[in-house]
């Protein structure tokens, strides 16, 4: 959750200095490298947790119905009236009929926030993962990992095919084929789940991850210098170096423990709440930013970990303070 935060602070570094400042833009290129993980790993961590489990179908929808669809179609209401109420007043529409209309072009054309795009894609997949699981637990750990070679292949392969994310407009063949490569990463996920891990593979791991933010980041450059505009290719969360970077960081850490109890209270607090603080903290980040509270407030190396610090605190405490309410645990996420 933290690494999704630290994409949407870092990303406008990019986009911001790229040609006019670039030792801020090599350290925003640097930040993002090292967090395109964020995504894939909430699948793959849904995979390493579910796939491995038998759900009565009844028991299984309903729970994802509670946990997931309500709080989406609470925070979608709540985004449909920031966004409304952030327009200039001359273009915010009035009456039913026209914020109706506003309200379903916005959907169509930007899924009403750009961040929702995960959550259509996980409810989408959260409907087949129990047959997804069934279909999996018969397979031997070889077979496993040979379906898993071939859906990166298969992903590789497809690296050229414009993927609609955002949008519901036209061209929904390429958002299910997104959303069906995108489900590897719980396949990928069970898989390394199973494996046996030793120090000499976490050590392995881990030079692999600082490799693959290295890579990320210097191919980032190189093409972008090329092309003469920013080309952030490479980012993708379904390009090769991304499903490395996952995997190396998977397998450092899946067989690591947070000892400290202070830590580990947090972490866990943090677990819980991670739902929640990813459907709010960009409503979060634009606010801060219409004050002026965003990365250039200081050089990046400082501006960048404290508004991390601050868009997780509050963003936590809006969540914290939803469920104290009654049924607020309904719809806070």
């Amino acid at each position: 959750m933290l690494g999704v935060i630290i994409i949407h602070i870092s990303t406008p570094i990019l986009k911001m200095s790229f040609g006019k400042n670039m030792q801020y833009w090599w350290i925003g290129n640097i930040v993002d490298s090292a967090v395109r993980f964020s995504v894939p790993m909430f699948l793959m961590l849904s995979g390493a947790t579910m796939l491995g489990r038998e759900y009565p179908l009844k028991e299984y929808f309903i729970k994802r119905m509670f946990r997931v669809l309500f709080p989406f179609l609470f925070w979608m209401a709540v985004y449909l009236v920031f966004d409304w109420a952030t327009l200039v007043p001359k273009r915010q529409p009035h009456g039913f009929n026209r914020i109706l209309h506003w309200g379903t072009d916005l959907f169509l054309n930007a899924g009403i926030s750009k961040h929702f795009w995960y959550i259509y894609m996980i409810l989408f997949i959260y409907l087949f993962v129990p047959f997804i699981g069934k279909w999996i637990r018969k397979l031997s750990r070889s077979s496993i990992l040979y379906v898993s070679i071939g859906w990166i292949v298969l992903t590789v392969c497809c690296k050229s095919v414009p993927l609609n994310l955002y949008t519901w407009k036209e061209d929904l063949f390429s958002k299910f084929l997104a959303y069906f490569l995108f489900s590897g990463y719980l396949v990928l996920g069970y898989y390394l789940s199973k494996l046996s891990g030793s120090s000499r593979i976490r050590l392995f791991a881990s030079l692999l991850f600082i490799l693959s933010v290295l890579s990320s980041s210097v191919l980032t450059y190189i093409f972008s210098k090329s092309a003469h505009k920013l080309d952030l290719s490479m980012y993708g969360y379904l390009a090769w170096n991304t499903i490395i970077q996952s995997i190396s960081l998977f397998l450092w850490v899946k067989d690591s423990g947070i000892t400290n109890r202070f830590l580990s209270t947090v972490q866990h607090t943090i677990s819980d709440y991670s739902y929640g603080i990813y459907l709010v903290h960009v409503m979060v980040i634009d606010i801060l930013f219409n004050y002026g509270v965003f990365w250039k407030m200081a050089y990046p190396l400082i501006s960048l970990p404290l508004l991390a610090v601050l868009i997780l605190i509050i963003s936590f405490s809006i969540i914290f303070i939803l469920r104290k309410i009654p049924f607020g645990n309904y719809i806070s996420g």
